[in-house]
């Protein structure tokens, strides 16, 4: 293993990790006890039988996102009027729990007290996962690029959290006076009354996710270097506008003003921001070949293991959903040995076990997923 990228000795860090899951409900599973191992966790079968479902639901708990689909009902069981996932954790002993129901806001319990809102649960289950879904940071749109600096940053970070929640809800009511604009005068202070806000939260927003990547690019370097054979990567921030402050921020909204009413939204702030991600001197989204793209966001998503664990010293949740199968034998035996060396728990899909190869094997815990169900395996 590259000595930079093992500069913290994993078994100098702590690690949350998930004891217990328990499913009703949810995707395509009834009722799911599942009880998984500190260390590696593999869970294999054919397609389409549920390994992905149990994965996403501890993606759940720790972003109160889902993977697939952007409607919570979508998770819940054909027939079914809610689901509920929840999961017991090490070393603290505490249990956290998400209830889905159509038409109403999702539940979010810690050891079974009520939260005020489901984004509380982010951050008490940090976790990496990785998923064919994740091409979309190199191959997709911008906001697929900040999706992943907003969930990297809100899980370590409750304040960055607040100035995100802040500056939408900001954004959102500047956008509807745009549009009324369009059709009735709309006084200067109205404006005011969320630009000041936008300004000052997008400052911090943009200034917080300017440090994430400057720590982020040399480390998904080093992590793409080993994955690829020295193959170079670079990671870079691009502001869409000159905004570097909160005050120049305010003064970009108000000069703009008049140009952002016919456009009926708001074209100055983070909201606009994107990533440019080099490999071998090339844009990888437009030039890079299909490994190149897929060892770059697997660079991407390793270095940010490394930094939740210099930051926090516990080591995130390793979560990989059937991605071994997609990398060629070299990157495949390159990424085993990173997950032996450098990550603590981790949960790993899969349709034949073998992917793993022996010494991961050697070292886990196999359950075989058919139809919902799950069952350990020696």
């Amino acid at each position: 293993m590259n000595p930079k990228i093992s500069e913290i000795p994993v078994e100098s860090v702590t690690a949350i990790s998930v004891r217990r899951l328990a499913l009703e409900s949810f995707r395509n599973y009834s009722r799911l006890e599942l009880e998984l191992g500190p260390g590696l966790n593999v869970l294999y079968g054919r397609n389409a039988q549920g390994k992905t479902n149990a994965l996403e639901a501890i993606y759940l708990l720790s972003t109160t996102r889902l993977l697939r689909g952007s409607r919570d009902v979508e998770a819940v069981r054909q027939g079914a009027s809610r689901a509920s996932v929840e999961a017991s954790l090490a070393p603290f002993d505490s249990t956290l729990s998400l209830t889905l129901e159509a038409g109403k806001r999702k539940l979010a319990q810690l050891n079974g007290m009520k939260l005020p809102r489901a984004a509380d649960l982010i951050g008490r289950l940090p976790s990496i996962c990785v998923s064919a879904l994740d091409m979309e940071i190199v191959r997709g749109s911008p906001e697929d690029r900040r999706l992943f600096m907003d969930l990297e940053l809100s899980q370590l970070s409750p304040s960055y959290l607040n100035h995100l929640t802040h500056y939408k809800r900001s954004l959102e009511q500047r956008n509807a006076l745009l549009r009324r604009a369009q059709d009735e005068r709309v006084r200067e202070d109205e404006f005011a009354v969320w630009e000041e806000p936008m300004s000052e939260h997008g400052a911090a927003i943009r200034s917080m996710r300017m440090k994430l990547i400057s720590e982020l690019s040399p480390l998904a370097a080093e992590h793409q270097a080993f994955l690829a054979s020295e193959e170079s990567l670079s990671v870079a921030y691009e502001a869409k506008d000159e905004g570097v402050d909160a005050s120049a921020i305010g003064q970009l909204l108000a000069q703009h003003r008049d140009r952002e009413i016919a456009r009926g939204s708001s074209n100055i702030g983070p909201h606009r921001d994107d990533l440019a991600i080099v490999v071998e001197g090339r844009d990888v989204r437009y030039f890079g070949s299909q490994g190149q793209q897929r060892t770059a966001v697997l660079a991407l998503k390793l270095a940010a293991h490394h930094r939740q664990r210099k930051i926090s010293g516990s080591a995130p949740l390793l979560l990989l959903d059937d991605i071994l199968s997609d990398l060629d034998e070299g990157r495949r035996r390159r990424l085993v040995e990173w997950i032996l060396t450098e990550a603590r728990q981790a949960i790993l899909t899969c349709t034949e076990p073998e992917v793993a190869g022996p010494e991961l094997l050697s070292r886990a815990l196999l359950f075989e997923v058919i139809s919902g169900t799950v069952t350990p395996r020696d």
